[in-house]
């Protein structure tokens, strides 16, 4: 009795009395690879359930599109003033797989919280989740920063791409399954009661991530001493190394491409086309679908053109997708258009992370990942605010979707023309 009281006790939940990893066996770190798998196999219930769906559930709702937008431009925000502040607060501390699982856990919280508004609201659910959604970067900021510094050291180099790859192959899986089976659940029973059911299976798949999350051990460094003042003058950091610097800025403006084009979508679904959740959920099942088989044959194209081309390919092919969806006006060509969407996807995410780290010198590189996120969410924060302007205007989401298809492809551009050095 006494031992399940001491598990369940809040400082084991939140990690604070973990003790630091010593320096991994080759056995460790293949746990560590099934465990970061089954971590994001778990959260692709998540995306498939909460992330997939939030937009389109506010504008059911009647939400405007700078409501709409909010859900990608609010957390992103909050992360603006938070990243760096808190790459520097777990520099000073140390123990990065503490803030992973304790923060991790709190931001997690906040799925429960979208799903169950409904039960204590009857008036403004559409503002309310919003703001609900908006505060959960408060958790994220800091379990995300944490989380990807743990990531580059939680396995060899060697096995870094097979790990990602994984990964990725995994969370597009069970994203395709849930995405399916939560459109047959959205139409069967009444709104909202559909979408509340729906958020709340997210909210579980959740739970099922963090334990995996829990089972990992990766050495954590010695507290390093954090630079002092306004976190902006870290951003001069970024200037020092000239391959970080090009891939920061190539990175920037294809983030602000993906912020503008995912309210844009939704809102050209529902009111453009006026699609059904079961028609939204077929175009998003098969994107991930699609990002499954890539991701599985990702490893053997980066074999053959090397990481950084990989990505610039598929950064520049992704804007295909709201470049053709801006003409099209029939859900089922979406079909197609979400198989090349897919398929770029993975070429995005597969590289991403890989690319990051070989450009992000060891020294400071907490630090460096913040800076990292906080150009990641100042593009997603202006990328949700400049598609809305344009969705309200004369163009509509049409126009929206064809400019964000232009700033992806200069993204392409800058991240083909980079050179792949740190220095």
């Amino acid at each position: 009795m006494n031992s399940v009281l001491h598990r369940l006790s809040p400082a084991n939940l939140l990690a604070l009395n973990r003790p630091p990893d010593q320096a991994l066996t080759p056995a460790q770190m293949n746990a560590n690879i099934r465990h970061l798998v089954g971590d994001t196999a778990w959260f692709g219930i998540v995306w498939g359930s909460i992330v997939a769906f939030l937009q389109v559930y506010v504008v059911r709702l009647g939400a405007s599109s700078f409501l709409v937008s909010a859900i990608t431009y609010g957390p992103a925000l909050v992360a603006i003033f938070l990243q760096i502040p808190a790459g520097r607060l777990i520099q000073r501390t140390g123990y990065r797989m503490r803030w992973v699982i304790a923060a991790g856990l709190a931001y997690r919280a906040f799925f429960f919280a979208v799903a169950l508004i409904p039960f204590f609201i009857m008036r403004g659910r559409a503002e309310a989740t919003a703001l609900v959604w908006v505060l959960s970067a408060l958790g994220s900021s800091f379990s995300n920063i944490a989380f990807m510094a743990m990531m580059a050291d939680a396995v060899s180099e060697e096995d870094r791409p097979r790990m990602v790859s994984m990964r990725f192959a995994a969370f597009g899986l069970v994203n395709t399954i849930t995405t399916l089976l939560a459109g047959f659940l959205l139409q069967q029973l009444s709104f909202p009661l559909n979408y509340q059911i729906l958020f709340l299976i997210g909210s579980v798949g959740s739970m099922g991530s963090w334990w995996h999350i829990r089972q990992i051990h990766v050495p954590d460094p010695l507290p390093e001493p954090a630079q002092r003042g306004p976190f902006w003058r870290s951003l001069g950091s970024v200037f020092t190394y000239p391959g970080y610097r090009r891939f920061i800025v190539a990175f920037f403006f294809l983030q602000l491409a993906l912020g503008m084009v995912s309210p844009l979508l939704p809102l050209h679904w529902v009111r453009g086309l006026n699609a059904s959740d079961t028609q939204v959920s077929l175009v998003l099942s098969t994107t991930t679908g699609a990002m499954v088989v890539g991701s599985l044959f990702m490893r053997r194209t980066i074999e053959r053109i090397g990481r950084e081309r990989a990505l610039a390919i598929g950064g520049a092919g992704y804007m295909l997708y709201p470049l053709l969806t801006s003409f099209t006006t029939s859900m089922w060509w979406l079909i197609p258009w979400a198989v090349l969407a897919g398929l770029f996807t993975a070429a995005i995410n597969v590289n991403l992370f890989d690319n990051l780290v070989s450009v992000t010198p060891a020294a400071g590189r907490m630090n460096h990942m913040a800076i990292y996120s906080t150009f990641q969410n100042v593009a997603l924060f202006l990328g949700p605010i400049l598609s809305s302007v344009l969705a309200e205007g004369a163009g509509g989401p049409v126009l929206g979707l064809r400019v964000a298809a232009g700033v992806g492809l200069l993204a392409g551009v800058l991240l083909a023309l980079r050179r792949p050095v740190i220095a």
